[in-house]
């Protein structure tokens, strides 16, 4: 990744309160994150590129464990280090622990309500939406020569007609067969 566009690394507490914004405002988790980081990364704190929000994003989604602990973690040490990295990932998690603690007292409360599962779709449709959109932008950025699009409409297809291809098989064939589409161009070394 380059370096940040901003001149300066921002403070520790500015990536805190970012950071907690973020993961308190958005609900389904890492995906539907991407959107609200891209517009708070990219258009407003100018800290990452187009080409590095779309670089950590192939990188959190291929990683194990939560995507938006592991984007807080990967724009947390960009911007400040181990220390950034560190309080990036415990902003992220605070608003769902305490969400999940109060949800939890309540649930047994609400579990049969009419209103509350109704509620629950709602949540669901607004979720998927916002998943769509992070793919159709990501799309959009990434999708502009035949081969991404060869390797998406593949992957695409081995999801839809395989499911139970294991996920992280498919995004390491990926990665490969990227590694083999660039070694020709770089052993023929730059044009005159």
């Amino acid at each position: 990744m380059e370096t940040p566009t901003s001149s300066e690394p921002p403070r520790l507490s500015v990536l805190f309160g970012v950071f907690f914004k973020i993961s308190a405002v958005t609900v389904g988790g890492g995906l539907t994150m991407i959107p609200v980081m891209e517009r708070e990364f990219l258009e407003k704190r100018r800290w990452l590129t187009e080409e590095d929000m779309i670089d950590a994003v192939a990188v959190v989604q291929s990683m194990p464990g939560v995507i938006a602990v592991n984007m807080a973690l990967i724009t947390g040490y960009r911007m400040a280090r181990l220390p950034g990295a560190f309080v990036s990932a415990l902003a992220v998690v605070i608003p769902p622990f305490f969400a999940i603690l109060i949800i939890a007292s309540c649930f047994a409360a609400i579990s049969g309500q009419e209103t509350v599962s109704a509620a629950f779709r709602a949540v669901r449709a607004a979720v998927c939406a916002l998943i769509l959109l992070s793919a159709l932008k990501l799309g959009r950025k990434l999708l502009k020569r035949a081969f991404p699009v060869v390797v998406t409409a593949a992957a695409f297809l081995v999801f839809v007609f395989l499911p139970q291809v294991n996920a992280a098989l498919v995004i390491a064939l990926a990665g490969v067969a990227g590694w083999f589409a660039r070694a020709p161009e770089e052993t023929e070394g730059p044009k005159p």
